[in-house]
């Protein structure tokens, strides 16, 4: 299965909706909330060059926000 680590806040539709999709296409989640913690959010930036939510890193690969173009390249990074 294939793994991704998904940076979000509560409360944040777009984080909702990228969770529900990934969840669709069997991607097992691991989950950072960058309020839970500034050292989570230092990583976000650090790691993306970001700071906006969601983002998700797939192998490597970074993906900004949620949207019909966030979904399709995600797809296509899968082989979806």
């Amino acid at each position: 299965m294939t793994k991704a680590v998904v940076y979000t806040a509560p409360k944040c539709p777009h984080s909702e909706k990228l969770k529900e999709f990934l969840a669709s296409i069997n991607v097992d989640i691991d989950e950072k909330c960058i309020l839970e913690s500034p050292e989570i959010l230092e990583e976000l930036r650090q790691l993306s060059g970001q700071m906006a939510i969601p983002v998700t890193k797939i192998d490597g690969d970074f993906f900004v926000g949620f949207d019909r173009r966030t979904e399709r390249h995600i797809k296509r990074k899968l082989g979806v």
